[in-house]
């Protein structure tokens, strides 16, 4: 549709490099202010790991499973159904699978309450009351998803007296410590366990750990639910809804807006370097020598790889630019896809649930904080989890043309395989962990190996390599106290700008963090409008 290969070299008022989900919504906001922007994009094809891949031959999907995390502001703000983007609202929206049975992800609050007192008398209230507190805690905390974050020192300023414990114990203390204080069900501690972990590496047990509660509490702080059906009322991340035609949908919708507000977009075409004079950005350069000029360029790839591999020290200063390209990355996605003949049998399920509805939905692995830990402690150790946390979709049963008539995709996103391996190497342990990973699922899916009849994985530098995922990262670095909020990539680079004038960044490196929201594409998008005074 946009894939202008033979697009001439040019000027234009702005340059967004990655077109990622965050590239494409800055991309959209810039067009629809008026201004003429280009996206330059390095594979062939929109989205990263939002973007639709074909797996095995007639089976497609997007390598992330999390549709319910976009914003759905957006999908309001820049008419994306209006581009062929549609929703089906599914209830449930989860199934968590434990020993004793099956959490059914219900949307009404007290088909909820009912799962959790059942698992410990009181279960219902103690749950939540701590995401009352966490939310009273978001909203004295400062920040905002649709602005520059504060200082964490400075926000901690404005916590009052009754909630300097709760804040002490999400940004200094761990996951752990708060759970088994405010709840007493596994279960219960697992649900949120995987909120606020579920790609990291970073145990339960470790401080700062619980800061991932604190995003779905400080969007609500930010703005008003839109309306009764807002996600961000459902505390267990409630889905926005499943997209017809997969995550993908989402970058297609995006793409068409891009085009119809009067965006170009190039693909295929690798960034070698940021060009710069006087101080002051002026455009990029391609891996194959075209140049592309404007006075404001936007970023939205890891700035490690931005500021590590795209920009010269004088740019942006030695220090600086030192310092962003040696973040940490510590990734350990692992992406597995299954051809199936049918749809897998779920076990213990409650007998009021129909299958057909369970199928719909994601599913989670991980039925304690002691699995978790476990998991985690092995990634860091550089082995493979025998028992691996997971996130899985079944995206056919909604969009049946994503696999071949009569068959189905299981679409797995399995954590903690370590990028580097204390013993062994990649490719060679991916079979083993795709096996582990099989093993694990059909204990939740007696009738999984049956009905498998293909298969497709790629390792962490698989992944590295086709998304440009530094170190297989989905998040393009921490999400940890010290690396979110005014921190994050760093201290002189966190309001969207950086030190070379015109040079702005976006991306999951940037505030409030990965995970498939659109935010800080559209907060980057915003900062760039603002500076250049521009009235749409």
């Amino acid at each position: 549709m946009s894939n202008i290969a033979d697009i001439s070299t040019g000027t234009y008022d702005a340059i967004v490099v990655g077109g990622g989900h965050n590239g494409l919504v800055a991309t959209a906001y810039l067009a629809k202010a008026g201004l003429r922007p280009l996206l330059i994009e390095a594979r062939p094809t929109l989205g990263g790991p939002c973007g639709t891949f074909e797996f095995l031959p007639g089976y497609r999907c997007a390598f992330t499973n999390s549709p319910g995390s976009f914003e759905p502001r957006f999908i309001a703000e820049l008419q994306l159904e209006h581009f062929g983007l549609k929703f089906i609202r599914t209830d449930p929206t989860v199934v968590h699978p434990f020993p004793r049975g099956a959490f059914i992800g219900w949307r009404d609050r007290g088909r909820l309450a009912a799962q959790f007192d059942a698992y410990a008398p009181g279960e219902a209230e103690r749950y939540f009351g701590l995401l009352s507190d966490l939310e009273e805690l978001g909203r004295h905390l400062g920040a905002s998803m649709f602005a520059p974050s504060p200082d964490l020192v400075h926000a901690a300023r404005d916590v009052p007296g009754h909630l300097a414990g709760l804040f002490d114990r999400v940004m200094c203390g761990s996951l752990r410590q708060l759970l088994d204080e405010r709840l007493k069900s596994e279960e219960t501690k697992a649900l949120l366990g995987m909120l606020a972990l579920n790609a990291t590496l970073t145990p339960p047990s470790a401080p700062g750990s619980a800061v991932g509660l604190m995003m779905r509490p400080i969007s609500l702080a930010s703005y008003a639910a839109l309306d009764d059906d807002d996600p961000r009322r459902a505390a267990l991340r409630g889905s926005t809804g499943l997209p017809v035609g997969g995550m993908g949908a989402i970058i297609d919708a995006l793409e068409a807006c891009c085009v119809a507000h009067g965006a170009t977009i190039l693909k295929d075409a690798p960034i070698e370097r940021i060009l710069h004079a006087g101080g002051r950005a002026r455009g990029v350069v391609t891996v194959k020598g075209d140049e592309f000029l404007a006075p404001v360029v936007l970023s939205a790839i890891n700035p490690r790889t931005l500021f590590g591999k795209m920009l010269d020290d004088e740019a942006v200063g030695a220090d600086v630019r030192r310092e962003i390209a040696a973040v940490p990355m510590r990734g350990s996605a692992f992406k597995l896809v299954l051809a199936l003949d049918g749809v897998p049998r779920y076990a213990g399920l409650p007998a009021d649930v129909d299958p057909a509805q369970a199928a719909q939905v994601q599913f989670r692995i991980a039925p304690s904080l002691d699995y978790i830990e476990r998991a985690i402690a092995d990634g860091l150790a550089g082995r493979l989890a025998e028992r691996p946390i997971m996130w899985g979709l079944i995206p056919s049963v909604t969009s049946p043309d994503m696999a071949p008539a009569g068959c189905h995709l299981l679409s797995v996103n399995a954590w903690h395989a370590p990028y580097a391996l204390a013993e062994g190497s990649w490719p060679e342990a991916g079979e083993r962990f795709a096996d582990i990973c099989i093993d694990a699922l059909a204990n939740y899916m007696p009738d999984l190996r049956r009905r498998l009849i293909g298969l497709r994985y790629f390792n962490p530098f698989e992944i590295e390599d086709e998304l440009g995922l530094v170190q297989s990262n989905i998040t393009h670095g921490d999400m940890l106290p010290n690396a979110l909020f005014g921190a994050r990539p760093h201290r002189k680079a966190h309001d969207y700008r950086t030190p070379l004038s015109g040079l702005y960044l976006s991306g999951g490196g940037t505030w409030p963090g990965g995970y498939v929201t659109g935010i800080p594409g559209y907060n980057a998008a915003n900062t760039i409008i603002k500076d250049l005074d521009v009235t749409s």
